[in-house]
């Protein structure tokens, strides 16, 4: 039986130029930067029977283990390099989701990751901006010739056109793809860091808030790598001020 996730894009390629998939990694997480994922999978590519084997365990990020993620990272990897397929990661950064906030910087993320696909594709799919009203409305055109999947709902801040399709990840081959992508680039951003602030546990918790992580930034602090934004909210929610210490040069963005 065929990946339900390829039976489901093929439909959207049938006449069509292709499907694009867009999914982001770290959107919740207390440090480190939002990472996306883009991937173009050309019409073409689902009329080789072949291609249907060689997806059949691409499923969304989240049902695997750390390890499983690796090796299908790897084999998307190949996939890329083997057929004409694109695909591409962009990233925000701690500043930048301070400056924008988490929406802003995961649609700049998400803007990267479809612009380096795009021009990975030699401009086989190229991006379409978004009509001046449409990016009040939260909702976009569909493409003449390409159908664009972010997963969850439309993203209003995302200048390019785009369908929203929630569970994407669980739906789509090219949500799937773009959230392994990005699941993968930045939780190996995370493990590098937990070489340098060890006692925060980001090989394991990759910048989440769990217990280990709470307890090292009641500890030690913030790093330079922790979001100034979400740790303010995290102590509001406590009902209590910030820490001092969290207001010092630690949460410095210069």
């Amino acid at each position: 039986m065929p990946n339900p996730r390829w039976t489901y894009d093929r439909k959207l390629a049938k006449g069509r130029c292709g499907v694009v998939g867009v999914d982001e990694a770290g959107r919740g997480c207390l440090a480190g930067p939002v990472v996306a994922g883009c991937v173009i999978l050309p019409s073409e590519f689902f009329r080789e029977a072949k291609n249907r084997k060689r997806v059949e365990e691409i499923n969304d990020s989240k049902k695997f283990t750390e390890e499983k993620r690796e090796n299908l990272f790897l084999h998307i990897q190949n996939l890329l390099e083997e057929c004409d397929i694109y695909g591409a990661t962009g990233m925000a950064s701690v500043g930048e989701i301070e400056d924008l906030n988490i929406v802003g910087a995961t649609c700049l993320a998400m803007q990267r990751a479809m612009e380096l696909a795009a021009r990975k594709s030699n401009d086989k799919w190229t991006p379409s901006r978004l009509k001046h009203e449409d990016l009040f409305s939260g909702m976009s055109e569909p493409q003449s010739q390409w159908t664009v999947l972010v997963d969850g709902k439309p993203m209003r801040k995302l200048i390019y056109q785009h369908f929203g399709l929630v569970k994407g990840d669980t739906i789509s081959l090219s949500v799937a793809m773009a959230s392994l992508m990005a699941k993968v680039t930045r939780d190996r951003m995370m493990r590098k860091l937990n070489s340098e602030f060890p006692g925060y546990g980001f090989s394991s918790n990759k910048g989440y808030g769990a217990p280990v992580h709470l307890e090292a930034l009641r500890k030690y602090g913030p790093t330079p790598h922790h979001r100034p934004r979400f740790l303010r909210n995290l102590f509001k929610d406590k009902g209590g001020p910030m820490p001092k210490s969290f207001e010092q040069t630690q949460l410095s963005l210069t």
